[in-house]
């Protein structure tokens, strides 16, 4: 029995947008991309993903364009970018759900440096907060803010 429904083919944008984005593997997957964990054994690592779980969620995000192959390196795509903002809503979400709670990631501005308090927009600057004008500071990545990594660049 399917865990949920197949939601591909709705013309609804948002149960259309959870099928692809709803599974939480496919979240933490493209977090770790986008932090520059490209590769296979890094991606288990940071993820915690099982072998097969983690080939089978790479395979699909490939197939749904938020991935593209480079070798042994899976690379964030510009539709794969494209869910930064539903990254950032989850991170502040928590943030608001338990401000004092060990979270360790910091979304800022990469312009004008402004910790961002909307998912996708600077309000300082008042400009987008997209992959290349965004910097992440992850505890788990030792704090200092860093840029995101998009294409084939990354």
């Amino acid at each position: 029995m399917p865990l949920r429904s197949d939601w591909s083919t709705s013309t609804c944008p948002i149960a259309h947008a959870a099928d692809v984005l709803a599974d939480p593997w496919v979240l933490l997957v493209l977090r770790e991309t986008l932090s520059g964990r490209t590769r296979f054994d890094e991606l288990r690592e940071a993820t915690g993903a099982a072998d097969s779980v983690l080939a089978r969620r790479l395979r699909s995000m490939v197939d749904e364009g938020l991935l593209a192959r480079d070798g042994a390196r899976y690379v964030v795509t510009a539709t794969g970018a494209a869910a930064l903002p539903v990254l950032h809503a989850y991170a502040r979400f928590t943030r608001a759900v338990e401000p004092d709670g060990p979270w360790g990631l910091t979304i800022a501005c990469a312009r004008c440096g402004t910790v961002a308090d909307a998912a996708d927009w600077c309000s300082s600057c008042a400009q987008p907060l997209d992959a290349q004008t965004t910097t992440w500071a992850r505890r788990s990545m030792g704090g200092e803010p860093f840029r995101l990594h998009v294409g084939a660049a990354a």
